[in-house]
């Protein structure tokens, strides 16, 4: 079973940063295969071109560009998908955002006429996610019912058996103590641990 972690953060000195660590070192420790697009390395183009609105605009099945092919070959070599990454402005980075944009693409992720979709439906899709408010806050105002709505409900869909959401509150700079901080990554490796 291999995993593949799709990874946005722009800062290697941020908490979620030290979670995508601690989630591939629980990998690595049990013997699991994955593989990773960490987006900020790769510098990722997040802007959808005119060609590509066109071809998803008006449903035609051009060849998507280079990079989203190795974007699309690296699911399909999956068998399970975790999603590692903040929430600003509620929302993933817009890196990420960009991402589905370009890579979940027609012909590939959906039709809008009857047809099937290239993209597999995985076993398992994760979701490990930071987000800098307190918890009673975001779900107080509904946050974190739309962060699932945006995720499981709009981008994965049917394209997941089980979809779990691991959701970190309070761990802006201000707020996160050293304890929470090996809490969480405790936390963060059981689910490397335990995961498909």
């Amino acid at each position: 079973m291999k995993t593949h972690i799709i990874y946005c953060h722009p800062s290697n000195k941020s908490l979620t940063y030290q979670i995508k660590e601690k989630y591939i070192q629980a990998l690595t420790d049990v013997g699991k295969e994955y593989t990773i697009s960490d987006l900020y390395a790769k510098n990722f183009n997040s802007d959808m071109t005119e060609e590509e609105y066109l071809r998803e605009s008006n449903y035609t099945l051009d060849t998507p560009s280079s990079d989203v092919l190795e974007e699309q070959k690296l699911l399909d070599e999956a068998d399970n998908l975790t999603f590692i990454f903040p929430v600003f402005w509620l929302d993933c980075p817009s890196k990420l955002v960009g991402w589905f944009t370009r890579v979940f693409t027609y012909g590939y992720r959906y039709y809008s006429t009857e047809g099937k979709e290239q993209m597999k439906t995985y076993d398992n899709i994760i979701f490990i996610i930071t987000m800098g408010s307190g918890y009673k806050d975001l779900e107080a105002d509904g946050k974190i019912s739309a962060i699932k709505t945006i995720f499981d409900v709009d981008r994965i869909k049917d394209k997941a058996r089980n979809t779990q959401f691991y959701i970190y509150t309070s761990t802006s700079h201000d707020k996160i103590t050293d304890e929470r901080k090996r809490k969480i990554l405790d936390d963060v490796y059981k689910i490397g641990i335990n995961s498909n």
